[in-house]
């Protein structure tokens, strides 16, 4: 007689700092359904997997849920699964780190739900070889991997229905197989067709079916909550499954593993999920590379982490530490990443919450030259009690990081071509799309006329020399017509924060040779940076403009607060001014802008334009303000200054 056992595993995760609305939302339209129909239906068996982040919301919000979980779990019909803490991307953090988060987690569910479990939800199911080790050294026996990883080294769909076995220096790990047809039936497919998929998948040997993916959706995605819950697809699922019980066995997967010969060893390349290795370019570290943004965001963890290691790790700093490493924020996909601000500005204010907690009390300014991002260029890093300033002399000696009152206040990332924008201007050859990407929904009109792309990374104090008639329509654009390459090229270091660069260009026929040195001033009093511009040309006189632009935070978004009186939602000319406010109440923030005497001062919300389960957005990702100065450079040394302030 033919036999198939069924497991399901659903992953449900909520991102650090995610909004409390969206957090409720999915607990009623996802989470707490999915519980009612375990609860309704005993005889069909899940594993189940909390984040740790969500975990802790719903022991504040809704405990009453959590004891249910329990109460399933005690009757034998779930099992929870473990993973890193905070889900983070296991590989992308240190060894220290793994091991933390994964026993924080382990112990979690066992004091949580009585039982300490067997197998860990892999965050994105990002695998490299080496994780064996650390997994199976916190106690954890089995995790679910994608059949693509399986595909990679050679073995087909008919062979991945029964536990495979790896090991890294003798440590053992049993790894169970998600199929990517699986995903795509449930629930997006009539329960009838799962039916015909199971039957014809059903041997007289020992098989096992896994659907292991996100708890979301099975309500919490758009559409979800209508097909699974009212339109009742999840009822006669479990319908289905108890119908067919004669041949059909609802398993946990722990259990499967446990009872099964696994077939080993094996040893897979690394991978993730399908539509992740085609995001990434075949490889989860390529966002590293792709995005400075997260680059950066990655290296200033790996140094924080190295800071509470030699403090001893204090359970305060640790606990930031690790929720500074949740995944979200370090790549971008269908699902926002990091281009979400809110999410990122969560992740920063943790890794600066874990780093002060351990700073020397001694009040000293600490300056350090070292290539602390590893892109080959050296920074200087001026740290300090009120704020750290991290200048890049490699990136048009401007500032990459600004900490001051908990936040990264150069936290504003850049406008960069995606393959997802070509359907939005109607090309249909993007690169190819899953059926999770399918529909094109917009959210709002006219934003292919958006797409703007910008020429580098948005920093602060940015100086570059542009061809007069500039305009801010043309800023907005980033279709500035510069002269030479000031604004994002490398500076020679003169001084511990003094910078210069030298360009001979064509200018009017002739050449000139102009030079540019930039000194900041990194204030111990208070959280202000100010910055002296020198400019000079032989070979001129040289007419130009002096653009000095500073991309800044805004986290509470476009819609709360306002820049020299205007809205905050449009670009604004300010006009000629000595000084600028922007001021964000809600979020406790006000950046005070000194400028050079002659200056007009320009305004514009930094906007992306990207794709999300719920369609095509527009999402404001920081302030820029710029000082635009008419100049003349002759052989005679011109300066001008300019100051920045922070404060509530």
């Amino acid at each position: 007689m033919k036999r198939l056992s069924l497991a399901l595993a659903l992953h449900n995760h909520q991102p650090v700092g995610n909004f409390e609305w969206v957090l409720e939302q999915v607990y009623r339209d996802a989470y707490l359904p999915m519980v009612e129909a375990l609860e309704a239906h005993p005889s069909v068996k899940t594993a189940l997997h909390y984040s740790g982040y969500l975990l802790e919301w719903l022991d504040a919000s809704h405990p009453d849920l959590l004891d249910r979980v329990a109460g399933l779990a005690a009757r034998g019909q779930v099992e929870l699964l473990g993973g890193g803490h905070f889900e983070p991307v296991l590989p992308a953090i240190p060894d220290r780190d793994k091991h933390s988060q994964l026993i924080r987690m382990r112990d979690e569910v066992e004091r949580r739900f009585g039982a300490r479990p067997r197998g860990l939800w892999l965050a994105e199911r990002v695998w490299e070889a080496s994780l064996a080790r650390p997994l199976s050294e916190a106690g954890y026996r089995y995790t679910i991997l994608d059949d693509s990883h399986f595909q990679a080294i050679g073995l087909t769909p008919d062979k991945l229905f029964t536990p495979f076995l790896t090991e890294e220096q003798g440590h053992p790990l049993t790894l169970l197989a998600t199929g990517t047809q699986m995903r795509y039936l449930i629930p997006w497919r009539d329960v009838d067709e799962v039916l015909t998929y199971f039957q014809e998948t059903a041997s007289e040997q020992p098989r096992l079916v896994l659907m292991g993916d996100d708890g979301e959706k099975l309500g919490g995605w758009p559409t979800t909550a209508r097909l699974c819950w009212r339109q009742g697809w999840v009822r006669r699922f479990f319908e289905m499954i108890e119908a067919n019980s004669g041949w059909l066995e609802s398993v946990l997967p722990g259990d499967y593993a446990e009872r099964a010969v696994p077939h080993g060893p094996v040893y897979l390349p690394a991978g993730s999920y399908p539509e992740m290795n085609r995001w990434s370019g075949g490889f989860w570290r390529n966002f590293i590379a792709r995005y400075p943004e997260v680059n950066a965001l990655h290296k200033k963890m790996l140094r924080v982490s190295a800071k509470v290691e030699r403090a001893g790790s204090p359970p305060a700093a640790l606990t930031e530490l690790l929720r500074g490493q949740a995944n979200d924020v370090y790549w971008h996909g269908v699902f926002g990443g990091v281009y979400l601000p809110h999410l990122r500005q969560a992740v920063w204010s943790s890794l600066l919450a874990a780093e002060a907690a351990v700073a020397p009390r001694d009040g000293r300014t600490q300056v350090q030259v070292l290539d602390y991002d590893l892109d080959g260029q050296c920074e200087v890093l001026v740290e300090q009690p009120a704020q750290n300033v991290y200048l890049a002399p490699a990136a048009g000696g401007a500032i990459v990081e600004w900490d001051a009152g908990g936040r990264n206040l150069a936290d504003c990332l850049a406008r960069r071509h995606e393959v997802y924008h070509d359907r939005l201007l109607g090309d249909a050859g993007g690169g190819g799309v899953s059926k999770l990407e399918q529909p094109l929904r917009v959210r709002e009109p006219g934003l292919a006329g958006r797409l703007h792309y910008d020429r580098r990374r948005r920093l602060i104090f940015q100086a570059s020399l542009v061809n007069r008639g500039g305009s801010l329509r043309r800023a907005v654009r980033s279709e500035l017509d510069e002269l030479g390459g000031f604004g994002g090229g490398s500076f020679e270091v003169i001084g511990q924060t003094a910078f210069e660069r030298t360009e001979t260009l064509a200018v009017e026929g002739r050449q000139a040779t102009i030079r540019m040195a930039k000194s900041f001033q990194v204030s111990s009093r208070d959280c202000s940076i100010g910055l002296q511009v020198t400019l000079s040309a032989d070979g001129g006189p040289v007419p130009a403009l002096l653009v000095v632009e500073s991309n800044l935070a805004l986290p509470a978004g476009p819609v709360a607060g306002d820049v020299g009186g205007r809205p905050l939602r449009r670009p604004a000319d300010l006009g000629m001014r000595g000084e600028v406010t922007l001021r964000q109440p809600a979020a406790g923030l006000r950046y005070r802008l000194r400028v050079a005497k002659g200056s007009r001062v320009w305004y514009y919300p930094v906007e992306t334009v990207n794709n999300s389960e719920s369609g095509y957005e527009r999402i404001v990702q920081g302030a820029c303000l710029l000082a635009v100065l008419p100049v003349r450079l002759d052989g005679v040394s011109a300066k001008y200054s300019f100051r920045l302030w922070t404060g509530a």
